[in-house]
């Protein structure tokens, strides 16, 4: 509810804020097919076999920009011959929405996503070997001042909430609601050189009540401006995590009496971030760990690995690389942890061909490592998209 909420923040904005402008709302729409072939979509570990989709795609923005204010509502989705949410080949529908305020001294945003798609098909490490259907309703909203010149105060907080189409009993995912919140205070010691600290917050719960965490963070971090094109951004701290449980206790003969067990999670956070960002070549390489939500009994402390590159050739041509790598303890709701690696990669070349037509050639590699004893289940797919981008419309 707080997230459909928040897809109204821009229509309201507009209607207090009567400002003579031209034509201050507008659309580019982006429409077109897509033909996959993936040799695993369903993840598989026996019975595997191949498929082939044709889908209908879009992309519709329709903006709000006048003055210090500007809104976006954007929706997207895939339309294809793939049935159920089993697959990486399944349909899914996005709807975002973006608010940005600006002065001289504060900016503010605010953001909310609704979305239906498949656990198998997202960056989030909930790839369990069972694809299902995913609901999830976030929103979030940031504030920074600029105190002085060196100095800046951020507060920063999001709400989320997912639901999954089948019970915790056949997929180990439970719905859950989480909610952050925190203040960030960056000093500038020199041109090239920042000096921040960061806390946070975070209360994650199951919708069924049955598990809980509340985390608490700090951290001290550093920007350094290696070169006029180059960026190194580190991070770290200490976080810690007290984790309960609701259980049923059998006294016989027929009592059932429930009973709380506690747990902790505490150790080290941490980012280091180096990017390139040139007219025709953009590159960025990271490594974190952190405490995550991602559907399991508690927060999920994970370890990721990111590498991305943008190359632009020609006018024509431009390519694109972008892999992920996300490993860590699976906390369960009985029994010991068990460990999951995700991975994901996806290679892309775009070729425009017209002024308004992109054709987009993808290989696509997703991979999984979970269980005891551990299965490995991957995928390799390719796919066309042929994307007609609409010139930009006043409304």
């Amino acid at each position: 509810m707080k997230a459909r909420v928040r897809l109204y923040a821009c229509g309201f904005m507009a209607l207090i804020t009567q400002v003579a402008a031209a034509d201050p709302w507008s659309t580019a729409p982006r429409v077109g097919l897509s033909g996959d072939y993936e040799s695993n979509p369903g993840l598989r570990t026996a019975d595997v076999a191949s498929e082939e989709h044709v889908a209908s795609i879009f992309n519709v923005p329709v903006t709000y920009d006048v003055d210090n204010i500007e809104c976006a509502i954007t929706g997207s989705g895939r339309i294809g011959n793939a049935t159920g949410y089993s697959s990486l080949a399944s349909n899914y529908f996005h709807l975002d929405a973006l608010s940005q305020f600006s002065s001289e001294r504060s900016t503010a945003s605010l953001q909310a996503h609704l979305a239906r798609d498949s656990s198998l098909y997202f960056l989030g490490g909930l790839v369990n070997g069972l694809g299902v259907r995913r609901d999830t309703e976030s929103t979030a909203g940031d504030y920074t001042y600029s105190i002085s010149p060196r100095n800046q105060l951020q507060l920063d907080a999001s709400w989320s909430q997912v639901r999954f189409d089948q019970p915790p009993t056949l997929t180990g995912l439970l719905d859950y609601r989480y909610l952050s919140a925190g203040p960030t205070y960056a000093y500038l010691l020199t041109e090239r050189d920042t000096l921040k600290l960061l806390g946070n917050y975070g209360h994650y719960e199951s919708l069924n009540g049955q598990t809980k965490s509340n985390s608490e963070n700090v951290q001290v971090a550093y920007v350094r401006q290696l070169a006029e094109l180059w960026t190194l951004s580190t991070s770290a701290g200490y976080s810690r995590a007290q984790n309960t449980q609701t259980i049923d206790i059998f006294i016989p003969p027929f009592f059932l009496v429930p009973e709380t067990v506690k747990s902790n999670q505490n150790g080290a956070v941490y980012s280091i971030t180096l990017t390139h960002q040139g007219d025709r070549l953009t590159l960025s390489a990271g490594i974190s760990q952190a405490l995550q939500p991602a559907g399991f009994a508690y927060l999920l402390r994970e370890d990721g690995y990111t590498v991305s590159a943008t190359f632009l050739q020609s006018e024509r041509w431009d390519y694109q690389l972008s892999a992920n790598l996300q490993k860590g303890p699976v906390p369960a709701i009985s029994g010991p942890a068990s460990s999951q690696r995700y991975f994901f990669a996806d290679a892309t070349a775009n070729w425009h061909w017209r002024a308004q037509w992109v054709l987009s050639f993808h290989a696509i590699r997703v991979s999984d490592r979970y269980g005891d004893p551990a299965v490995s289940p991957a995928s390799n797919g390719l796919r066309v998209d042929i994307i007609r981008q609409f010139l930009r419309t006043d409304l």
